[in-house]
């Protein structure tokens, strides 16, 4: 393959994120894990690490989570009901948005570093 009829360019860098943007990068690629798994959801196939539930009525309950605890979604609620897998979806889909514009990387801040001192020596 050649490269006599295209125009090359230096590649440029990407800026280094900093700390509060690495943990909205991570928690945005986990709800697009999620998403995923919603969308190919089988009741009968029990999946690792789905943040998801369904509950004997057929609905489901949705808990946004950053390592293993759920995100306050508002005072005092910490998950989501929804009627379908299309509701998750839709669910899945608005939390990706609140993190995308930054409204939950106070929390983030919080748990992380709660996660840290847990692995601090005494």
């Amino acid at each position: 393959m050649t490269f006599e009829n295209l125009k090359l360019i230096a590649a440029k860098k990407k800026s280094p994120l900093d700390a509060a943007g690495k943990r909205r990068a991570r928690l945005l690629h986990q709800i697009n894990k999620q998403i995923d798994f919603a969308s190919k959801f089988t009741p009968a196939r029990a999946q690792r690490g789905r943040w998801f539930q369904q509950e004997p009525d057929g609905t489901f309950t949705l808990a946004i989570r950053y390592g293993r605890r759920d995100l306050e979604l508002s005072k005092g609620k910490f998950a989501i009901s929804c009627t379908s897998t299309d509701d998750l979806i839709k669910a899945l889909e608005a939390g990706r948005l609140h993190c995308s514009k930054g409204q939950f990387d106070d929390q983030l801040e919080r748990i992380s570093g709660e996660i840290r001192s847990g692995f601090r020596r005494s």
